[in-house]
C-alpha cells in the first residue's frame, strides 16, 4: 500500500502529456486574462450590491467568479481529474477502454460551481455585513483578524481533514466512487465540498485583506497549490499559517496606530 500511495503523484504527472499540458496551461492563461480584464466590471457589480432577486447582473456576476475560480483552483484540482479521468478508463481493474471525457466534465463542472456559488453567497454576506471597501471604526481592524483567523485555522483538525482528502487523488476517487455520470456529478459536489473546508478561508482573505487584487490572487493559488500537490507533510500549512499570523499581526497593529 505504502508503495502504491508513493507511486500516486509520478503516475499523474505521467498522465498529464504536452498536449494535456497545453490545454490546461491555455485554459488558466485564459481564466487569469478574462479574470484580469474584467475586473473593473467585477468591482462594478459588487458596488452595485447585486440582489439575490438577480436579473443578467447576478448571472454574468456569477459566471465571473466561476472563472476566477478557475483561474485559482484549477492547477491545484488537476491531480484529481486526472485521476478521475484514469478511473473512468478501467474494467475489471484494466485501462480497456477510452476514458468517458462527459463524466470528467460533469465531475469538473459541478466542482467549479459550488466554489462559484460559494464566492458569490460569500461576498454578498461581506457586503451585507459591510466588511467590503473602505474600513471605518473597529471595522479597520477586521483585515488584519481575517489573516489571523486564516492562520489558526490551518493548524486545525477540521483543515486537515480537509486536506487529506484534497491531498490524496487516488483515496479520494476510490472511496467515494459513484458509477455513472450523475455519479460524477456527485463526486464532484463532494470534492469541492472538501475543497471549501480547505481554503473558505483563505477567500475571505481574499476578498477583505486583499480586495480581490490580482496579487492577492496569484499569491494565494500559490499557497493553495503548495498545500495540496506538495509535500503531504505539515510542514506547507505549518509555513501559510505563521505568514497568515504574521501578516495579520503588522495590519491590525498598523490599523491600530493609524486610527
Amino acid at each position: 500500500m505504502a508503495g502504491e500511495t508513493s507511486r500516486e503523484r509520478p503516475d499523474l504527472l505521467r498522465q498529464l502529456t504536452v498536449p494535456v499540458a497545453l490545454a490546461v496551461g491555455s485554459v488558466v492563461a485564459l481564466a487569469w486574462y478574462v479574470t484580469w480584464s474584467t475586473s473593473d466590471l467585477a468591482m462594478a457589480l459588487m458596488a452595485q450590491s447585486v440582489s439575490l432577486e438577480g436579473s443578467a447582473s447576478l448571472v454574468l456576476f456569477f459566471a465571473l467568479l466561476v472563472v476566477m475560480m478557475i483561474a485559482m483552483m484549477l492547477p491545484s484540482a488537476l491531480p484529481m481529474i486526472v485521476t478521475y479521468h484514469g478511473i473512468t478508463r478501467l474494467e475489471a481493474g484494466r485501462p480497456v477502454k477510452p476514458g468517458d471525457a462527459i463524466a470528467t466534465a460533469a465531475f469538473t463542472s459541478a466542482y467549479f460551481v459550488v466554489w462559484g456559488a460559494f464566492v458569490i453567497v460569500a461576498l454578498l454576506g461581506l457586503m451585507a455585513l459591510g466588511v467590503l471597501g473602505p474600513l471605518t471604526g473597529a471595522f479597520v481592524l477586521v483585515p488584519g483578524a481575517t489573516l489571523v483567523a486564516a492562520g489558526v485555522y490551518q493548524v486545525t483538525r477540521t483543515k486537515d481533514v480537509c486536506l487529506r482528502h484534497c491531498q490524496s487523488p487516488m483515496g479520494f476517487v476510490m472511496t467515494h466512487w459513484r458509477s455513472g455520470r450523475g455519479g460524477a456529478l456527485r463526486m464532484g459536489l463532494r470534492h469541492a465540498a472538501y475543497c471549501i473546508g480547505c481554503c473558505w478561508l483563505f477567500m475571505l482573505v481574499l476578498f477583505i485583506a486583499g480586495s480581490m487584487s490580482l496579487l492577492w490572487m496569484g499569491a494565494l493559488s500559490l499557497a493553495i497549490l503548495a498545500e495540496k500537490v506538495g509535500s503531504r507533510s505539515a510542514l506547507p500549512s505549518r509555513g501559510i499559517s505563521a505568514v497568515l499570523l504574521v501578516a495579520g499581526a503588522i495590519l491590525a497593529i498598523q490599523a491600530f496606530v493609524s486610527g
